[in-house]
């Protein structure tokens, strides 16, 4: 009697922590999607007010690379304030975050046909389901693929800032459709491989916050991070195919 009851304690104890997992994953991914949600509403309201065709034709790429700076110095905030912020904190960074990458979207409203952006959208949610699934169920060890998509992205970041420069330095002019492209194609495959391998990360992070005795504040902070690091992959390969298939306005 006594082992039998050990064990329905230890079936209980597991399935509270898989409750308690589910519970955490399906928030990141909500959060994720309210983020994808802000930065689209941004995009639109700029786009239908007029407003995004103002900031083209008085400030251009200049903005465009303000943006940029912005949206990087953002991201590079999470950290230092996940060790030192409230919870509440972080989440309006992340909101914040995308908010300014919704004035990116708004960018590609302008540039690219809706029909186009609405195909590549539906594509990349696709793409990016799969890819969180696969990472999510699959056995193998996806560290590998997420250590050379970690150092493939350095370069990606660079080959982006360097397409926007050549905005501005004549001698990179001819180059730029061929950086455009290569970014493209390099972000198609960092990003996938990114997806995959947070998603397993994910799903790890879940189970041991599952198992800990952590408070609702700490598993909101892993919440927000985890949230922002899907958005990022999903945002990123979203523009990445943009980038490859996007038919542009003439």
């Amino acid at each position: 009697m006594q082992n039998s009851s050990t064990l329905n304690t230890s079936v209980r104890t597991r399935d509270q922590v898989d409750v308690r997992a589910g519970k955490y994953i399906t928030g990141v991914y909500v959060r994720m999607m309210l983020g994808v949600l802000l930065s689209a509403v941004v995009a639109y309201a700029l786009i239908v007010s007029g407003l995004m065709y103002q900031i083209m034709a008085t400030a251009g790429t200049g903005f465009a690379l303000g943006i940029f700076v912005l949206q990087f110095a953002t991201v590079m905030m999470f950290r230092p304030m996940m060790q030192s912020a409230s919870a509440g904190k972080v989440k309006a960074l992340y909101y914040f975050y995308a908010a300014i990458t919704g004035v990116t979207v708004g960018f590609v409203g302008i540039i690219y046909t809706a029909a186009s952006i609405l195909n590549i959208f539906a594509a990349a949610a696709f793409a990016f389901g799969g890819l969180a699934a696969f990472g999510y169920s699959t056995k193998r060890n996806l560290g590998v693929v997420g250590t050379f998509c970690i150092q493939a992205l350095w370069m990606t970041i660079g080959l982006s800032l360097i397409y926007m420069l050549s905005s501005f330095v004549p001698f990179l002019r001819p180059f730029a459709q061929t950086l455009n492209i290569t970014t493209g194609i390099l972000g198609v495959l960092v990003f996938s491989g990114l997806t995959a391998y947070e998603s397993q990360l994910l799903s790890q992070n879940a189970y041991s916050l599952a198992r800990s005795n952590a408070d609702e504040g700490t598993i909101s902070l892993y919440t927000t991070s985890g949230a922002l690091t899907m958005y990022l992959n999903f945002i990123n390969l979203f523009f990445s195919l943009l980038r490859l298939f996007g038919d542009r306005r003439r």
